[in-house]
């Protein structure tokens, strides 16, 4: 049997193609096109019941885009946290927010300066609970903080270059 491996996120998560980047892998996406934190949070006993070997989490940028704070987004990140310790034969692997380019996506609540922030944070929370947080910001970002143009069609979501980049990331950190 392959091993399982579930992604847990938003549209960014729902939008990759898992199966086909990692066929090694038995994988299941619970991406959800505009799913809240609080959203996801809800659904993990649904990702627990497949029993995955590890989880990609990612969640965040659509409170960020509702105007809720990052502390929200922190607190439901620790409630996961918690529920986690309790399924020790599960690694939770946590990846960072990625930028959005506010040339081609407008948006008042999108604000790099909060994206970062969230990130920081995260990044802290992780290292506190002893969790792999994975920055996939760095490799998405110009210099300016804005997500590179390639890598999207939009300014939020990931177009195939995108999602090779992340697939990347992953495979060079030995995480997948």
């Amino acid at each position: 049997m392959k091993n399982r491996i579930a992604f847990l996120g938003d549209s960014l998560t729902e939008g990759g193609c898992w199966e086909e980047y990692f066929p090694a892998y038995e994988i299941s996406n619970f991406g959800i096109s505009g799913e809240r934190s609080d959203e996801i949070l809800f659904r993990l006993d649904e990702v627990l019941f497949k029993k995955p070997k590890k989880i990609f989490l990612m969640m965040g940028i659509n409170d960020l885009g509702e105007g809720l704070s990052s502390e929200k987004i922190l607190t439901n990140y620790q409630k996961i946290f918690s529920i986690m310790k309790e399924h020790k034969d599960i690694e939770l692997i946590v990846q960072s927010l990625l930028p959005t380019n506010d040339t081609m996506f407008k948006s008042a609540n999108f604000d790099g300066m909060k994206i970062l922030e969230v990130n920081y944070h995260l990044r802290d929370l992780c290292d506190k609970e002893k969790i792999t947080f994975v920055d996939l910001y760095t490799a998405f970002s110009t210099y300016k903080s804005q997500l590179i143009k390639d890598y999207t069609n939009d300014g939020l979501h990931l177009n195939e270059a995108g999602y090779r980049i992340w697939q990347n990331c992953l495979q060079s950190e030995n995480l997948i």
